[in-house]
């Protein structure tokens, strides 16, 4: 049952967060020196810099966070490797981008140690 897997469950935790727009709970989907990779941006290195840029983004209402998992593979004892199609809504406007997430399981659970991003269509309101 994928429900049963905890990277499944943690990718659920986090669209809940990121919908919701809480930050500290988001936070606890990464470990502290996570690195988040952006489109066309500079990394955001360490939990400080990630939840800055979560903090602006739900500033500007970017909300609505649409999972589409396409592949979890555990790539050696505490590590995985997890491919995601999105849709977000930003500024009137549907994102719909692809991202892959290196997890480490530590003793907090599996934690996201390296989220990279990038955008495959933005879409005008019809």
């Amino acid at each position: 049952n994928p429900e049963d897997n905890p990277i499944v469950q943690a990718m659920l935790a986090f669209r809940d967060a990121y919908n919701a727009g809480d930050v500290d709970a988001l936070m606890k989907l990464y470990a502290p020196d996570a690195v988040l990779l952006m489109p066309q941006s500079k990394e955001f290195a360490g939990a400080d810099a990630i939840r800055q840029q979560y903090t602006e983004a739900f500033s500007k209402g970017i909300t609505n966070l649409r999972l589409n998992m396409r592949e979890i593979k555990q790539v050696g004892p505490t590590s995985a490797i997890e491919i995601s199609e999105t849709l977000i809504d930003a500024s009137g406007r549907t994102v719909h981008g692809r991202h892959m997430h290196v997890w480490i399981q530590t003793e907090d659970g599996w934690l996201l140690s390296r989220d990279m991003y990038h955008v495959l269509a933005v879409r005008d309101p019809e």
